[in-house]
């Protein structure tokens, strides 16, 4: 057993214990909107009336005078209903302190599932000493009880619910623990006469009072039952490795199995072994997997992520498994979110509800009967829904088989189809460029990380170059650097180049402004004879190109027909449109 166990115990039961003086079962106060006290009926009767023959209590209402009536009318009360009840309030502060004990109780059932309104019978004034000159007031027993009311116009109305009559448990803690007094256990055969009789006997010693005075308040008293449970059963506690681990004890901790690390779901899971109800993301299948094995683990997130998704989900596999879950949760919302999902499943037959204040013994007893009733009913699927299951198995493979494809890392370049893919995506709104690299399969990743800094050494080059790239003459060459000797070789050849260029540029002129001529003759004969016309038109062109030295005859074509001057009419484009032949460059 590890050091400090012990110690940590008791340092739950203290933060579970309130025996103090701010506790209401301890050192009952009035005050204005938390507590009533009830004058008439007197205490006897309202319990023979209210308890033992069930009656509920109406109290009376305040409303404002509408017109003249001969009702007695009081200006602090208004108009008044017809009721034997008095209370230490008048009626129009009445009905507030009603209202907000009504809303307070409404609110503790619909967040945690319990009635927290009691009619207090009997109240023992006390010291703590014999010297103390302040007495407290405690109530004796406590009888649970709701408020309701139809309308704003109506009164309100007090009914006792199906809970237990219970004696203040953290009174009779107190006296047991700080005054050796031993309550008596309430018996209603017996009736409240014979226990305030008793209770009076076991204090007389003591010189306290039992007084017979009712009282309606709100009073909490859940925990004293926690503090009990830790008591009663603090050997169990210590040796349990759950709560060996919450105290610190990390040699008692439960660590996950090896093999149900990066379990593969896909691979080892088929849909018939399945009996989850909603759906689930692979971390909540890691979550339901643990706790099929029985494994104990946290399972924290935020509002929203899914946790009671998961917890719906493991409910219905340990069902599925003939294993009994019980479910626990501070707050009444997320054991009501947890039950609809189940009925939603059509699981709601297999629950057992004991949060709701609607659960009752009586409702109980129902539920239990109709479970038994279900134990006899076998169910069996149906041919059908195997071969669903089936379907469903297949096409699990084949997403699965897909994912291997496309995570299967392929060589030479070590990378995935999904990768590639991400890559090419992020360069889809840029255009295509068309060129080749040689043996391309073999590529390894040396010369694919050679190929990428060539590229951006090329992008961050031309990112470089000036608006006139295009027009610049330096354009497309291929000197890799300008040396000494490639200025001189430039200085000494380019002169006689550019004479050259000029001449050849001032003979391509005549020769176009002269065919020019020839065509503009030529094209209105064209209709008469085209194929005398043609030959003509060809041997004034070589005759243009003889007279600069340009051309070297062939051998002649023969057969020329008006086909192949209808092919070479195709070939220009749009020369009768143009007005002014224009310089004819090389």
């Amino acid at each position: 057993m590890p050091v400090g166990i012990d110690q940590k115990v008791e340092i739950w039961k203290n933060k579970l214990l309130d025996l103090g003086k701010r506790n209401r079962l301890i050192n009952y106060r009035e005050t204005k909107r938390s507590t009533l006290s009830i004058k008439t009926p007197e205490i006897f009767e309202l319990w023979e009336s209210f308890v033992e023959n069930d009656n509920p209590l109406e109290f009376p209402y305040y409303r404002e005078p509408q017109e003249e009536t001969d009702v007695e009318y009081d200006i602090d009360n208004g108009f008044l209903t017809s009721s034997d009840v008095t209370t230490n309030q008048n009626v129009k502060e009445l009905q507030r302190t009603l209202r907000n004990l009504r809303n307070k109780a409404k609110m503790a059932i619909e967040e945690q599932g319990i009635n927290i309104l009691y009619l207090a019978f009997g109240f023992l004034k006390w010291s703590e000493a014999n010297y103390s000159t302040e007495q407290m007031v405690s109530p004796l027993l406590l009888v649970p009880v709701s408020l309701t009311v139809e309308s704003i116009s109506s009164p309100f109305v007090l009914q006792m619910t199906d809970d237990e009559i219970v004696v203040n448990p953290a009174l009779k803690y107190k006296m047991e623990n700080d005054f050796g007094l031993t309550f008596p256990e309430f018996d209603e055969d017996l009736g409240l006469q014979n226990y305030l009789n008793a209770v009076q006997k076991a204090v007389k010693n003591n010189n306290w009072t039992v007084a017979s005075e009712v009282g309606l308040s709100l009073f909490a008293f859940l925990k004293i039952n926690m503090y009990s449970d830790l008591d009663r059963s603090k050997e169990n506690l210590v040796s349990n490795p759950i709560v060996r681990t919450i105290a610190g004890d990390a040699s008692a901790a439960q660590h996950i199995p090896e093999e149900l690390n990066d379990y593969d779901f896909d691979k080892k899971l088929k849909p018939v072994d399945v009996f989850q109800v909603v759906d689930a993301d692979s971390s909540q299948q890691e979550a339901i997997l643990c706790a099929k094995k029985g494994i104990s683990f946290v399972l924290q997130g935020p509002p929203g992520t899914g946790k009671s998704q998961t917890i719906t989900n493991i409910i219905a596999e340990c069902l599925a498994d003939g294993k009994k879950v019980l479910f626990v949760s501070e707050k009444m919302a997320a054991l009501d979110v947890v039950h609809k999902r189940l009925t939603s499943a059509g699981l709601d037959d297999f629950c057992l509800v004991l949060h709701s204040h609607k659960a009752n013994k009586k409702a109980v007893l129902e539920q239990l009967r109709k479970s038994l009733s279900l134990a006899h009913n076998k169910a069996q699927l149906s041919n059908e829904a195997y071969m669903k299951l089936e379907t469903l198995y297949q096409d699990k493979e084949k997403l699965n088989q897909y994912a291997e494809q496309i995570f299967e890392t392929v060589s030479p370049l070590n990378m995935t189809i999904y990768q590639v893919n991400g890559i090419l995506a992020v360069l889809d709104d840029y255009p295509d460029v068309i060129f080749s690299i040689p043996d391309i399969r073999s590529t390894s990743v040396e010369q694919y990380h050679r190929y990428l800094y060539v590229l951006n050494a090329f992008k961050n080059t031309i990112g470089k170059m000036s608006e006139d790239f295009d027009g610049n003459p330096w354009r497309g060459s291929i000197v890799s650097a300008v040396t000494n000797e490639l200025r001189h070789d430039v200085n000494a050849r380019f002169p006689a180049f550019a004479s050259n260029l000029s001449r050849w540029a001032s003979q391509a002129n005549d020769i176009f402004s002269s065919v020019w001529k020839i065509y503009r003759i030529w094209s209105t004969d064209w209709i008469k004879d085209p194929v005398a016309e043609g030959n003509r038109l060809i041997e004034a062109i070589e005759d243009a190109l003889k007279n600069y030295g340009i051309y070297e005859p062939v051998s002649p074509k023969s057969n020329v027909d008006a086909e192949d001057f209808v092919s070479l009419e195709e070939k220009v484009v749009s020369i009768e449109d143009i007005e002014n032949p224009k310089p004819l460059w090389l």
